[in-house]
């Protein structure tokens, strides 16, 4: 608060003084005392009330800056009325009380809607694992009775399959922490995992996969390196061009970190438009000419890669090649960084359950 806030906002206070003041010189005029008297008067009035202006304007910016300070550390910002200061006039203890109540209903409103999302989320789960029951029945069915119809139906299962996992993946996108496993796995094998997966779709569309030697090893999730390859892949396949489709796929060791590139000879992205491939929803020119594209693969495994500590990176030039790079660290810090998070998170819980919400505010504050 600058002092020029505080004098606006008490101005109505000091035109009543100086109004009064004036007031009461003209009388004091009147009954003979003499100017000098009433003027030695006003200077000692004027520094009265400036000490005394002074004072207050200074306590109340320490207490809105501790304030201040106590909500820019705040997480949940909504329960700043926990941690603030207890009220001292009549008029901060009717806005304090009224700041309870829309608190209480706002951390009801939170409550609610967690709980809904979480309801939504377990819906969302046990349905695509019921939906997968029949689509691995009749991928079976289909694999024991080879025909040339047979393996078209293959191929839209795969696709199908593909799709219902995007929707798994997109629901626990919230809490990837507590679902994947950081340990040394071999790029090799998650490329050959993911290809033979999606074969029957890659030879229905007559995809070429030129994959070189690929020996490194890294640190990272094998179930999540496999989604993220597969909505590149796809990526791939859906914005094609005229001439075969071929995807060469290589590693190569950096020194810190091994990098994986998936590059295509497809349609290409435009200049303008590569720093806006990982925004949500963000579809550009090629999707408005495909009827299936939706904005959410690359945005997906730009959110994993922040989760996983994979650097991500796209190069493209307009109908000649687009190439995704996957920047793999080769340390485990991710084991660390995640054992510390779930010891954290159980050591609040711990706290959540046996303090108070002042204790439990004052304990986010500590972290």
């Amino acid at each position: 608060m600058r002092l020029w806030d505080y004098i606006s906002d008490n101005k109505i206070i000091l035109l009543v003084c100086f109004a009064s003041s004036l007031f009461f010189s003209v009388i004091l005029i009147s009954f003979g005392v003499g100017v000098a008297e009433v003027f030695l008067l006003w200077v000692c009035f004027a520094i009265i009330l400036f000490l005394t202006m002074l004072c207050s304007y200074l306590k109340q910016r320490k207490r809105m800056k501790h304030l201040l300070s106590n909500f820019d550390s705040l997480d949940q910002k909504y329960l700043i009325a926990e941690i603030a200061d207890k009220p001292e006039t009549k008029l901060e203890k009717v806005y304090f009380r009224l700041l309870k109540i829309a608190l209480k209903d706002m951390t009801d409103e939170v409550a609610g809607v967690r709980r809904q999302n979480a309801e939504y989320k377990d819906f969302i789960e046990q349905w695509i694992h019921e939906i997968k029951v029949p689509i691995t029945g009749i991928q079976l069915l289909c694999e024991n009775n080879k025909t040339e119809i047979t393996r078209k139906i293959i191929t839209q299962t795969e696709l199908i399959e593909q799709n219902v996992e995007r929707v798994l993946f997109y629901a626990r996108l919230g809490n990837v922490e507590k679902d994947y496993l950081i340990k040394e796995i071999s790029l090799k094998q998650c490329v050959m995992e993911m290809l033979a997966r999606n074969k029957q779709f890659l030879i229905q569309n007559g995809v070429c996969v030129d994959t070189e030697v690929i020996p490194d090893t890294v640190y990272s999730d094998n179930k999540w390196v496999c989604f993220i390859l597969n909505q590149i892949i796809f990526n791939s396949i859906k914005y094609r061009g005229t001439e075969p489709l071929i995807i060469h796929i290589q590693s190569q060791d950096m020194g810190n970190y091994v990098s994986l590139s998936i590059t295509d000879n497809g349609i290409g992205i435009k200049p303008s438009e590569l720093c806006r491939v990982f925004d949500k929803g963000f579809i550009g020119s090629n999707g408005r000419t495909e009827k299936n594209s939706t904005g959410i693969g690359l945005y997906l495994c730009d959110q994993l890669c922040a989760k996983l500590g994979i650097g991500i990176d796209i190069k493209s030039e307009v109908g000649v090649y687009t190439t995704v790079l996957l920047h793999f660290p080769k340390s485990d810090h991710l084991n660390v960084l995640s054992y510390l998070t779930k010891l954290l998170d159980n050591f609040n819980q711990s706290l959540y359950k046996k303090q108070s919400p002042f204790a439990k505010i004052k304990m986010n504050l500590l972290i």
